[in-house]
């Protein structure tokens, strides 16, 4: 009997070890640019769809329809804030680990942040169960089914995107990241025929039927394949590395979704809808730069885990910043001019929204410049990070006010994002400049 379980153990163990060291021999020799390159393909194909299928969606719904399902999803942008940082913390310590072949304990951190994940995704699930019933008694037949969808869709947030993307991207695993996109994009595409028919409720159905299959894929294939494992310790490690992390990125993100949430309040459900197409058209492009700092993250947190420092970390971003940015600048030229004969002819019913467009399209253009930020969480420098992002939300609430005085329309909620990201950038390149100066000093 007890050989048996020693036979079991021992069995456990190397299982366990295996598939970490699958995770650090992919990192080590799989190739920078081809993992640029097959995430940014399947980005494009899924941008490609979505595209088509955001045309087709606008025929079908009015803006105001449009409009109270994005306010609905506003909740996905402040959700995130619930994890205390559990997912962030894995982000950063999972490919550190590996850089320094510390196998259990990427293990044990891995489990550990996932049983956290499933927790809190489930605690979030039922109180918009609740908000759910609560319109559901009250007769509100369009906010239960709004409310109801996303009582899926934050589960998912939270063990998909939050937990399971992570492992991906740590694994290196970007050719299936990339195909699962692409999976749900034409998923999202065919069920446009649930909107046609259903309206307001074919949305919420659409919603929930494409973030079911892409989590049950990314499942499926997940490549760190542990099991919850509940540790307090581990799960405490990773809040006070996460948190300051999650507190910077969703400062960042809050700020779109501060932006948007004003165009709700100052527009309503239909300016909201019309805003939609805004954030749907800029958003794709944002996929580019996007897709650069998913690959190159986990490598830079290698690079430091192996001893590397700023002057490292720096150099290996600007090669491949500069060649999103030169990818990027033909795209962004010719949607400007294209999206406007483009939203006439198929979507007449959002003409208003293509000033606001044009706008939106330059801050993927800037954005591309910010790939190189992931410094400041590598190295634990979030606040330095924060404060450019402060500066950059100052700037912007600036800009919002004094542009207001011309009168109120969708376009200045751009103009005043783009003018508040180019201060953010600014602010974030001299913090690097400070902190490489600083690192020389040291070393001298």
């Amino acid at each position: 009997m007890n050989f048996n379980n020693t036979a079991a153990n021992l069995f456990e163990t190397v299982s366990k070890n295996t598939r970490i060291d699958r995770l650090i021999i992919s990192s080590q020799r799989t190739q920078f640019g081809y993992l640029v390159g097959v995430l940014t393909s399947g980005n494009t194909l899924s941008t490609a769809i979505y595209m088509v299928g955001g045309i087709l969606m606008t025929r079908l719904v009015e803006p105001s329809v449009l409009g109270l399902f994005s306010g609905i999803a506003l909740t996905l942008g402040y959700a995130p804030f619930l994890q205390i940082g559990v997912s962030n913390g894995l982000s950063r310590e999972l490919p550190y680990y590996i850089g320094k072949s510390d196998r259990d304990h990427a293990y044990e951190l891995a489990s550990s942040a996932q049983a956290w994940m499933i927790f809190i995704g489930g605690l979030t699930a039922l109180i918009l169960l609740m908000v759910a019933l609560y319109n559901l008694i009250q007769g509100d037949l369009w906010l239960a089914a709004g409310w109801g969808a996303h009582v899926v869709l934050v589960f998912l947030l939270f063990y998909s995107n939050q937990y399971l993307q992570t492992t991906y991207r740590t694994a290196n695993d970007f050719a299936r990241l990339s195909m699962v996109n692409v999976v749900h994009a034409l998923v999202s595409l065919m069920l446009l025929a649930l909107v046609w028919v259903l309206d307001f409720y074919g949305l919420c159905l659409r919603a929930v039927f494409t973030a079911m299959i892409a989590a049950g894929l990314f499942h499926y294939w997940r490549p760190v394949r542990v099991k919850p494992g509940w540790n307090f310790q581990h799960i405490k490690h990773l809040f006070f590395v996460g948190a300051p992390i999650l507190f910077v990125g969703q400062a960042y993100s809050c700020w779109a979704v501060i932006n948007q949430t004003l165009v709700l309040s100052y527009t309503g459900a239909h300016g909201m809808g019309v805003y939609a197409v805004v954030v749907m058209i800029s958003g794709s492009l944002m996929l580019f730069p996007q897709s650069l700092s998913q690959v190159i993250y986990p490598r830079m947190a290698e690079l430091f885990g192996r001893g590397g420092n700023i002057g490292d970390l720096c150099r290996m971003t600007i090669k491949p910043m500069l060649l999103i940015v030169l990818c990027m600048l033909p795209l962004v030229v010719a949607a400007w001019w294209l999206v406007g004969p483009m939203i006439r002819f198929f979507v007449p019913k959002y003409v208003e929204a293509v000033p606001a467009v044009q706008w939106a399209l330059l801050q993927p253009l800037i954005m591309c410049f910010a790939v190189i930020n992931n410094v400041f969480n590598v190295i634990r420098r979030q606040g330095l990070y924060f404060v450019a992002i402060i500066c950059g939300v100052i700037v912007y609430g600036f800009s919002l006010l004094w542009l207001i005085r011309g009168g109120l329309s969708i376009i200045i909620f751009p103009q005043a994002m783009l003018v508040g990201h180019i201060a953010f950038i600014s602010a974030c390149y001299g913090s690097l400049y400070y902190l490489f100066r600083r690192g020389r000093s040291c070393e001298k």
